[in-house]
């Protein structure tokens, strides 16, 4: 028979998670309902619209971690100071040694690291990087050319 305090603290937790999932529908339905109104006053307003037809807006989450542009920066500064190709996992690694986060937090780094590569797949369609090497293998290194910095 399983021990008490190990099924009293399961049902602790499936009841906090239930709560969780119970707020979330709660929300979801409220969205939905407003979502249902806009759909009726656009088919109002331009009966020839079809609102299902409007594609959604991705919806962009800030990390706590960083202020607007303070992760691109730092980013910026690791790949100034190498002469090699260095990897999204380094870079990543030194972003969070210089704020002071653990590394050791296997959720953290894994948030960090994809942001690393988020920010060097598009630094690379821009031209500021080039990429050597695939999948776990690949390096990055900032091109001689110059970012533009748009008006």
């Amino acid at each position: 028979m399983a021990e008490t305090h190990v099924v009293s603290g399961l049902r602790a937790k499936r009841a906090e998670i239930a709560g969780y999932v119970h707020d979330l529908e709660k929300r979801v339905r409220t969205w939905r309902t407003r979502l249902a109104h806009l759909d009726a006053t656009i088919r109002m307003v331009s009966p020839d619209t079809d609102p299902e037809a409007i594609p959604p807006r991705r919806v962009y989450r800030r990390s706590r971690y960083f202020q607007r542009g303070e992760f691109a920066r730092l980013c910026h500064e690791e790949l100034r100071k190498t002469e090699a190709p260095i990897s999204a996992g380094a870079i990543a690694r030194a972003v969070m040694a210089i704020k002071g986060l653990s590394a050791d937090d296997p959720a953290l780094f894994q948030m960090v690291n994809d942001k690393a590569l988020g920010f060097l797949r598009e630094q690379r369609k821009r031209g500021t990087v080039t990429k050597t090497g695939v999948s776990r293998d690949a390096r990055w290194l900032l091109t001689d050319a110059k970012p533009s910095i748009g008006c």
